[in-house]
């Protein structure tokens, strides 16, 4: 099923020093063992479907130190033709750094109902043309899992693989190996072409580059000339379209080799025969779907008037990008034309490059495609920075996936401009974005790498939000010491309107401004702004009282995202800065604010309601939220802060620091999984500058019976002073587990708090007044300024106010402290992980991970075997290591255990007088000191000359 690793050591030269591993393969073979190991281990952290089986197909290596491993699937020895591949991230070491989805259990009866014959003639309702050959019973995996008979469905300029469910008889989607796309541009000029030479004369054909060709559509031979000098310049002549076509295929493949170091189309050295002269207004290209290039073809015709031959640069390389969406990972297959759009994208964001990269001046390089050309009189085919001009969407709606494919290419089209781009660039057309931000591009090569990166990744069926993820993914990877990338990624999908679903986060030591993403000056949809918070680790915390048990370890919470604590905070400030400069109570501000909200929260899961109260005339409201299914709603650990602002200011620290910190909490809390022995809920109050009116109100609804069920009650108000304090209420003598959570929380940020009494100025006073047990943070006390002891402990300004601008018209987006904000947060998670009653998922003792792959052991030379762990907790302190080595002389061989921080453990030194054979041996360290979760290595050093070996498996048990 899954190949072996092969060796990658060289013989390392010269004597006295020690040898290191060779990664001079780009780290090909570590990564295969490495996902290999990850994708069938136990305990890796990656989810198996029991009744699959993955088979590597493809190892990808970048010169950015990124390797992309695909696995396709098989259900029940079916296969699953959408929906079941991965693709597994490691670094050139073997360290892996994620995979692009995860392998959701497949489901589905596995007995047709429907046969062959009916799914044929279904699929020729849908299709027209000849099946290929006998359908092929399979599952898709997307959505609903489903049996499906799998119809290929020939015709002229078609292969379409047609889907019928085998349960129903129901037609269930399609996608098409021929990927139609007419191409429009100037044409070289005076260029230099890869030719052979042979007896009869010359061929088209170029050695330097897979042996690329051209052939005539209509005789099937490649173009042949006596002379080696090809064309007349007239449109119509058929030499000189093969002369563009040579021409624009070579520049496509120097330009995947110079700026992503592909190897042809298909990464192998392959690529597609050319055929010109298709007598047809069309340009397509054929992937055979086979891996091999070489087995695809590519055709291109004429103009609707017959005055030109539809060959430009920019058309070749975009039939040619649909071969290299053809040959990374996941294919073109897919049942919707989302699909297929991506997939024409994909082919006009290579055409692009390409042009770029020729620097033909009789080509100039824009972002239209196929407007020199002018297939059929009316100008260019597509345009990417304004995609409406031609007839095709701007931005992303649900209606993408009915639309036809080259009009689905808009959104993602128009994304790529902006990336590169931006929205007003100089000197080039502005663009118009869906959701009136502006966006200030990063440069076509860092755009063109970061969407190559995400094709690496790409998995069947894909989809614009998994587009999205992918290049989010991609910029974080590639850019890890900036978040500046990967915030103009994000701000580009946004303003093409693709929602976020289960989007990355970016953080760095440093937090980084992003400067290339301003605000839109007219109001925004609230998910311009939505960040998915960060997957938390899986490293255990100290319980704190109100854990379900003692000494039961909980599992770390999530790292609150101090970029999305940001955004909110923008989104928050825009609202009041377009609606009078306040979100007070009553007012259209407060409503947008609670609009935002709930959208996000209703996004992630969350059950949401509206209570509406009056006040001074106006309609107030308080918005709930809780998260079904998540522990006992009888026991429920509850979260609040007020929405308002006073009527004098925007209110960003008072208290939108707040509302953004328990909003992300809820958030992450929803995207971790988390599941405690009790509810969780979360609450936002209105009308708490008018005296805490929202709150009280919504603790009047609670009958004695609802408000038992709410065990703890957690207030965070102003949690963002510009010079922060760290406080934990003080004032409810039923609060302790409470105020006891949080200080554990400060001890984790290493953060001493102290204690302070609000005088019930703050919404937990309404819950205290119930009986409810409360407590909370916050950056600021009653005092009017900040001692001097205070400020040596949390390096502030003594004299100082917390807050200079409280319940003032300064109290903008500046008037925060986001390092502080940060810390409040995520000591609210913290604390909302122990008092719920988080728990590490159950671990037996024992657990035992295997990497079984072959790595030949050469004279001097070392090798290194990865095996990744996912395991809450410490390693133990007696971390059994089974090692199994074939070799002539064992006394050549040093083997090391590698932690995943890169401590060094020696499990075997070289002896010189060791004269057996082999390692087979167990051993225990003491690993007590690492996190058991990571990347570890065993390292065999051969020290001596004179005999070789194989590292056959090693073993760890927990």
């Amino acid at each position: 099923m899954l190949g072996l690793g092969a060796a990658y050591t060289a013989g390392y030269p010269g004597t006295g020093q020690i040898p290191e591993p060779d990664f001079s393969d780009g780290g090909a073979v570590s990564s295969a063992a490495a996902a290999d190991q990850y994708v069938t281990g136990t305990s890796t952290g990656f989810t198996k479907d029991p009744d699959a089986t993955y088979t590597r197909q493809s190892v990808i290596t970048t010169p950015r130190g990124l390797n992309y491993v695909s696995y396709s699937r098989t259900y029940n020895d079916l296969p699953v033709f959408v929906g079941g591949d991965v693709v597994v991230v490691t670094d050139a070491k073997g360290t892996v750094k994620g995979s692009s989805v995860p392998a959701d259990e497949v489901d589905v009866a596995t007995t047709p109902k429907v046969g062959a014959a009916k799914a044929k003639s279904v699929a020729l309702g849908k299709h027209q043309g000849t099946v290929r050959q006998e359908p092929t019973l399979g599952v898709i995996a997307e959505g609903k899992d489903r049996l499906v008979w799998e119809v290929v469905v020939d015709s002229e300029t078609s292969r379409a693989h047609a889907y019928v469910d085998a349960r129903t008889g129901q037609y269930a989607g399609s996608w098409d190996e021929i990927t139609g796309g007419t191409g429009q541009g100037h044409y070289g000029g005076q260029v230099t072409i890869g030719t052979t030479s042979g007896a009869g004369g010359f061929e088209m054909r170029d050695p330097a580059r897979g042996g690329m060709r051209t052939l005539d559509d209509r005789t099937g031979k490649v173009l042949a000339d006596t002379d080696d000098k090809w064309g007349n310049g007239a449109g119509g002549d058929l030499p000189t379209g093969g002369v563009d076509t040579q021409y624009a295929g070579g520049v496509m493949w120097d330009m995947l080799k110079t700026k992503f170091n592909r190897n042809g189309i298909d990464g192998k050295g392959g690529t597609a025969s050319m055929f010109v002269g298709l007598n047809d207004v069309n340009a397509f290209y054929s992937c055979a779907g086979t891996g091999d290039a070489n087995r695809d073809q590519t055709k291109y015709g004429r103009t609707s008037d017959g005055a030109r031959q539809v060959n430009s640069v920019d058309v070749v390389a975009h039939e040619l990008g649909h071969g290299v969406f053809c040959h990374t990972p996941g294919g073109s297959r897919g049942t919707t034309n989302e699909t297929g759009g991506l997939n024409e994208a994909t082919g006009d964001i290579f055409g692009t490059l390409a042009e770029h990269f020729a620097a033909n001046p009789n080509d100039p390089a824009d972002y239209l495609v196929g407007e020199e050309v002018n297939l059929s009189g009316r100008g260019p085919i597509r345009n990417m920075h304004n995609p409406s001009a031609v007839g095709d969407p701007n931005c992303w709606s649900a209606s993408i996936p009915n639309t036809e494919v080259h009009s689905a290419a808009g959104p993602l089209n128009h994304w790529f401009y902006l990336t590169a781009e931006g929205s007003a660039p100089a000197g080039k057309p502005a663009s118009t974005t869906c959701n009136g931000s502006r966006v200030t591009g990063i440069g076509l090569w860092p755009a063109g790498e970061i969407f190559y990166h995400a094709l690496l990744r790409k998995t069947s069926g894909w989809t614009y939000t998994k587009a999205r993820k992918a290049t989010l993914e991609a910029a974080r990877e590639l850019y890890p010491n900036s978040c500046a990338e990967f915030a103009v990624v994000k701000a580009a999908w946004d303003a093409v309107s693709v929602p976020a679903q289960g989007d990355p986060t970016c953080t760095v030591t440093a937090p980084q401004p992003s400067p290339s993403v301003t605000q839109p000056s007219a109001p925004v949809s609230p998910s311009a702004s939505a960040s998915a918070p960060a997957s938390p680790s899986t490293a255990p915390s100290p319980s704190a009282p109100g854990s379900s048990a003692p000494g039961t370890p909980t599992v770390r919470a999530a790292d609150i995202d101090g970029a999305a604590l940001r955004a909110d905070l923008a989104e928050f400030a825009r609202i009041a800065q377009a609606n009078g400069g306040n979100r007070a109570h009553g007012t259209a501000g407060y409503q947008a604010s609670l609009d935002y909200l709930k959208k996000r929260l209703d996004t992630a899961g969350y059950n949401t309601r509206v209570q509406q109260f009056t006040h001074a005339g106006k309609t107030g409201y308080n918005l709930i939220a809780d998260l079904p299914g998540r522990g006992d709603p009888n026991r429920v650990v509850m979260l609040g802060a007020h929405l308002d602002s006073v009527a004098e200011g925007p209110g960003i620290n008072d208290n939108a620091t707040g509302s953004a910190g328990i909003l992300e909490v809820a958030l992450a809390y929803a995207a971790s999984g988390a599941n405690g022995d009790k509810g969780i809920r979360f609450g936002w109050w209105g009308a708490e500058e008018d005296g805490l009116i929202g709150s009280k109100a919504y603790v009047a609804s609670l009958s004695a019976a609802e408000r038992a069920k709410v065990t703890a009650y957690l207030n965070f108000d102003m949690i963002g002073s510009p010079n922060p304090g760290y406080f934990v209420y003080g004032d409810d003598t039923r609060g302790t587990a409470i105020a006891a959570a949080l200080r554990s929380g400060f001890t984790a940020e290493g953060v001493e708090p102290e204690s302070a009494d609000l005088k019930g100025r703050s919404d937990h006073a309404s819950f205290k007044a119930a009986g409810i047990p409360t407590g909370g943070t916050a950056t600021l006390s009653l005092a009017p300024t900040m001692s001097p002891a205070q400020a040596a402990r949390w390096d502030g300004q003594a004299g100082q106010p917390f807050d200079p601008c409280y319940h003032k018209d300064c109290d903008g987006a500046g008037n925060v402290d986001h390092d502080a904000l940060d810390t409040h947060a995520d000591v609210a998670a913290h604390a909302v992980w122990a008092l719920t009653g988080v728990k590490a998922p159950a671990q037996p003792a024992g657990t035992r991970v295997e990497n079984p792959a072959d790595f030949a052991i050469r004279d001097r030379s070392a090798v290194e075997s990865p095996i990744t762990v996912q395991r809450s907790g410490k390693a133990p302190a007696a971390l059994k290591v089974d090692v199994n080595v074939r070799h002539g002389f064992r006394g050549d061989l040093e083997i090391h255990l590698i932690a995943p921080d890169g401590t060094e453990y020696s499990i075997k030194k070289a002896n010189r007088f060791d004269g057996d054979d082999d390692v087979k041996q167990s051993s225990t360290v003491d690993a007590s000191a690492e996190q058991a979760s990571g990347t570890w290595k065993l390292r065999v050093r051969d020290l001596y000359r004179g005999d070789t070996g194989t590292l056959d498996s090693w073993a760890l048990t927990f």
